[in-house]
């Protein structure tokens, strides 16, 4: 009896352990940060927020956004690669940061090696927009003026290395245009006054700020850099139509500081998948100039190697620096 009593002793501590180790894998248990690397009111920021609220609700845990701003987004994200790696810190960044580590020296990180992957939430592409001035009417119009002028044409951008810098120069790589000037500003919205103005000819603006612009006369959307026509504007053709291969724009992905389990990777990959493809969050994404996409982590793997390489030769043929 008494060995049979000890027998019983050791199963009812056992099952206690069991129980104990159980809880301790349940994840998560506790609120988890999403940084951002931007500042508060962006698009990222709009993003983090709109996910933050839906991913909470799924996972039972509240997701909190913190901001983290400076130096195109590495300060954030450097922040976020020196976190634990136990699947309670995630960031949300922008293209930037297949960019930053070929063009910025200050990005000492391997952007895809250093980090884990969780999500590509989606794309967002870009529309060519003219200043009426420039007396073309689509993209073909410009390439023919281009070619055909011995005067530079100014184009606007969010500064040196900006997406919609390097959307230009991989649209003059491709066309073998040579007569672009560039005008880097800081940010778009001085470029957009200054295009408004007749001061540069034309600008690749995201989607939410060209929308506005186009609809109201103020300006002329050439074309869309995106691989379709985008339903926010179905008359305007893309940049691929008239230049066979070229698409252009950039994205938002969800990544993590290298070393998180795998699977807590799939809780945080399934949730968002299932919060992308939700048809209330697909059209409120849509509704910003987003093109949804919810990817699982091996497929933003394969993206972000292309991202990296794509723009790294676009820096490299451009002769591009900061």
């Amino acid at each position: 009896m008494r060995i049979s009593g000890v027998v019983r002793a050791f199963a009812m501590a056992a099952l206690i352990c069991v129980g104990m180790g159980a809880r301790a894998e349940t994840y998560p248990d506790r609120p988890i940060k999403l940084l951002v690397a931007f500042s508060a009111g962006g698009t990222s920021d709009t993003i983090a927020r709109m996910l933050a609220d839906r991913l909470g609700k799924v996972l039972g845990q509240p997701v909190i956004v913190e901001n983290h701003t400076g130096a195109n987004g590495i300060v954030g994200t450097e922040i976020g690669l020196r976190s634990a790696p136990d699947g309670y810190t995630i960031m949300l960044l922008p293209s930037g940061h297949a960019i930053n580590s070929t063009l910025n020296p200050a990005a000492t990180y391997d952007p895809i090696k250093d980090f884990t992957m969780i999500s590509l939430i989606g794309t967002v592409p870009m529309v060519v927009t003219a200043s009426p001035a420039l007396g073309v009417k689509n993209i073909a119009g410009l390439i023919a003026k281009a070619k055909h002028t011995t005067k530079k044409i100014d184009f606007g951008s969010g500064g040196v290395g900006a997406s919609n810098h390097l959307a230009v120069e991989l649209f003059a790589t491709m066309t073998g245009i040579k007569t672009f000037n560039h005008i880097p500003y800081r940010g778009d919205t001085p470029g957009i006054t200054d295009l408004l103005g007749g001061h540069v000819s034309f600008i690749f603006l995201n989607v939410p700020a060209a929308l506005p612009l186009v609809r109201s006369g103020k300006l002329m959307a050439l074309a869309v850099t995106s691989e379709k026509r985008l339903p926010l504007l179905p008359n305007v053709p893309t940049v691929e139509e008239t230049v066979p291969g070229y698409v252009a724009g950039s994205w938002h992905i969800i990544i993590g500081p290298k070393g998180i389990p795998a699977d807590r990777v799939q809780v945080l990959s399934q949730a968002i998948i299932k919060i992308v493809h939700t048809p209330e969050f697909a059209k409120r994404l849509q509704d910003l100039g987003i093109t949804p996409v919810g990817s699982t982590p091996a497929e933003l793997k394969t993206f972000l190697k292309s991202e990296v390489k794509k723009w790294a030769k676009v820096i490299h043929d451009a002769h591009v620096k900061l």
